[in-house]
């Protein structure tokens, strides 16, 4: 425990060194900006699709930057021979992306709609998102050499993440919505803005747990197969 809290503050550190909190800062401000010049009667749809963004692009993203700095600096070389453990390492990256994707969101939503959500759900919904997508981040980020082999890819997944809200603004509604990934997010974003069917949140809580179990296994087996082994070769 005393490792892994060791580690939580050494990634804090790094995270602010690299910039990831003045970028955080920069895009609650931004949104919040945006945000609160519409007019009550229109924000909600707006805001939540705007949260909806950003769930999936943070624990990806900041993921995928921290995992390019940290290869540019040769710092993952060195965690193979050190104490820490794999899910150590990824636990470090989850919990502190996450905490920055909580509080980037409830600022956007205080300044620009207020306390009257349910940050119950809020907060199941920002955790049980950033958490799979985090390391699904890790895992595409080291598939490529550098950023920009990564972007391609990188952008037609948040393309296909973003489909979602055609359901949701009622442009398309079918079943194979539920399919893609990010829709439990989603469907948790607007439990905390309103009322949705008991089966819809079992069926998102259920599916983020699967994919965050996968995510775990899959991230696990990439930090062995592409770096530990990499370096031992």
């Amino acid at each position: 425990m005393n490792r892994l809290l060791s580690s939580l503050r050494w990634e804090t550190q790094i995270q602010f060194r690299q910039g990831i909190y003045y970028a955080a800062a920069f895009i609650a401000v931004m949104w919040s900006a945006v945000l609160y010049s519409i007019p009550d009667a229109g924000i909600e749809p707006i805001l939540l699709a705007v949260l909806f963004l950003d769930l999936s692009v943070f624990g990806f993203f900041f993921m995928a930057g921290l995992y390019y700095l940290e290869k540019g600096e040769r710092v993952l070389e060195g965690l193979v021979v050190t104490p820490l453990r794999i899910w150590e390492y990824l636990a470090t990256k989850i919990v502190t992306l996450t905490i920055v994707t909580v509080l980037v969101g409830a600022v956007v939503t205080l300044i620009s709609y207020g306390f009257g959500i349910n940050w119950g759900w809020y907060t199941v919904a920002v955790i049980a998102m950033c958490v799979p997508l985090t390391l699904f981040g890790f895992v595409i980020a080291a598939r490529y050499n550098g950023i920009n082999e990564y972007l391609l890819p990188a952008v037609i997944y948040l393309t296909v993440m973003q489909i979602p809200l055609v359901g949701y603004f009622d442009l398309w509604d079918h079943w194979l919505l539920y399919l893609i990934p990010s829709t439990p997010g989603l469907v948790l974003l607007e439990a905390a803005f309103g009322t949705v069917p008991p089966w819809e949140i079992g069926y998102a809580l259920l599916y983020l747990a699967a994919l965050t179990v996968t995510g775990y296994l899959w991230a696990r087996q990439t930090f062995e197969n592409v770096i530990a082994r990499k370096v031992g070769g």
